[in-house]
């Protein structure tokens, strides 16, 4: 089998081990993408797409394989770094799958990572939330120091204030009800009228009304403290 026909046969088994990441250009290059292993589906989730172009004598000689895009990798020359250590520590084999999983790898413990301080800031942010809402009901602590501090400002601005009071010497004070009463006998008068009916005649009252208080049982002064017999007289 001649070398381009092993190539040949290693793009089509990454074509069947990666049919949505792998994208064939004219031989002898061809694009595959690298996602992590996880399968967490969100807008942050990294990739790599990397470019694949085989030598003439691979795999005696690395690969040509350049990073041409990439989504929320930290630092794309570690993953340069590590494509290039690979491919010399597998000369002489195929590396092209060999190269992927370790990348898919780091992949996934850069989104782990990033997981993992997001929920540490999510809960560092409630925290400090917690403590500030605490904060707000334990008050201020106040010492000597600031009681007088407070005090001195309190005085001040209390001056300040009854400054800008002005008292009207003649203006009358107001009168109490006794004062009122006493300096106007119409109130009395009013009061008399009222218990008179008006135009000053007594006002009558329906005796009737009590009859029915005559026919009460009642004990002697043990139990009312009057004397019925007195009634009679």
């Amino acid at each position: 089998m001649s070398i381009k026909d092993e190539q040949l046969q290693e793009i089509e088994a990454l074509t069947s081990i990666y049919p949505d990441e792998i994208t064939e250009d004219p031989y002898p290059k061809f694009k595959l993408m690298i996602k992590p292993t996880t399968n967490d589906e969100d807008d942050l989730r990294p990739f790599l797409l990397l470019e694949v172009k085989f030598h003439a004598n691979y795999p005696e000689q690395s690969p040509e394989i350049t990073i041409i895009d990439s989504a929320n990798v930290e630092d794309t020359s570690s993953f340069e770094s590590e494509i290039n250590k690979i491919c010399e520590e597998n000369l002489g084999m195929p590396v092209i799958f060999t190269l992927a999983s370790h990348l898919s790898e780091q992949l996934s413990i850069q989104s782990e990572n990033r997981h993992i301080r997001h929920r540490e800031n999510l809960e560092r942010k409630q925290r400090e939330e917690e403590e500030a809402e605490q904060k707000r009901f334990e008050g201020t602590c106040v010492t000597v120091e600031s009681f007088i501090k407070w005090k001195v400002k309190f005085d001040a601005e209390r001056a300040e204030l009854m400054k800008t009071i002005k008292i009207d010497e003649n203006e009358p004070k107001k009168l109490t009800g006794r004062q009122l009463f006493e300096k106007d006998r119409s109130l009395y008068d009013s009061d008399i009228k009222f218990v008179s009916g008006e135009g000053g005649e007594l006002v009558e009252v329906d005796e009737s009304l009590f009859e029915d208080m005559l026919d009460l049982e009642l004990d002697d002064t043990t139990t009312t403290g009057i004397d019925l017999s007195d009634v009679d007289q």
